[in-house]
């Protein structure tokens, strides 16, 4: 039993430090996150692996967030391969 609250603790925290990570960033570029993301938090996929849930945006904040990426693009930043 204490591998699997181990596990569990590990999981929540590796969910929770990329929701920051995130909120930070987005924060960084210029949003007000608590007010732009009200529904960012740590989560859980369907599939039982941790994640991050973005929540419902408005049209203002999506189209915000897809000129930023735009941007970031056209300036030549990428992803990783994976």
């Amino acid at each position: 039993m204490a591998e699997e609250s181990s596990y569990t603790s590990s999981t929540d925290e590796s969910g929770q430090r990329a929701a920051d990570r995130l909120a930070l960033a987005l924060e960084e570029a210029g949003f007000d996150v608590g007010e732009a993301f009200p529904g960012l938090q740590s989560g859980w996929n369907e599939s039982g692996a941790p994640g991050v849930r973005l929540g419902a945006v408005t049209c203002a904040v999506a189209s915000d967030l897809a000129t930023l990426l735009a941007g970031a693009v056209s300036a030549g930043v990428m992803l990783p391969a994976r």
